[in-house]
């Protein structure tokens, strides 16, 4: 411990959530910690400077249904974009800070009890996902296609 003269952590801030979180990331500024619960329909986005926490409703329509479980998030290579992996076979692209759906994607095979994972190719172009399929599949970020499924995994992958 540091008290000890070693290395170590001290905590700074803690946070109650409303259930158990799912998945984490930080923004580009290295301060903003996005949290997305279970059985939650907000990102949390908290300031872990200052501890403040803004909110955004991930649902379209404004409304406080819970359709979803956001199990993964992925911040674009840009920085202005968020991908959320749902337990819904359904990947959404919002933009950070807001709750406006630029896209959604489909194809992939993921439910509750899944532990689904997401990345954005270095160009921002593609997006890939694992499926409980054993396959990973990959869309173009602009026309929400899939553009191949890589196959032959003998297990469920679990990282991309």
């Amino acid at each position: 411990t540091r008290e000890e003269g070693g290395e170590g952590f001290v905590l700074a801030r803690q946070r109650e959530m409303v259930t158990l979180p799912e998945a984490i990331c930080f923004l580009d500024d290295g301060v903003t910690l996005v949290v997305s619960c279970r059985d939650d329909n907000y990102f949390h986005y908290l300031d872990t400077g200052d501890g403040t926490e803004m909110k955004v409703n991930m649902n379209a329509l404004g409304d406080d249904h819970v359709s979803f479980t956001v199990l993964d998030m992925v911040l674009s290579p840009n920085g202005k974009m968020l991908l959320a992996s749902t337990d819904r076979s359904r990947l959404i692209l919002f933009v950070v800070g807001t709750c406006h759906q630029l896209r959604n994607y489909y194809g992939a095979v993921n439910d509750q009890l899944c532990q689904t994972r997401a990345c954005f190719h270095p160009s921002g172009r593609l997006i890939y996902c694992t499926s409980q399929d054993q396959k990973i599949y990959c869309w173009d970020t602009v026309t929400q296609k899939v553009v191949c499924k890589l196959q032959g995994h003998k297990g469920v992958v679990r990282d991309v």
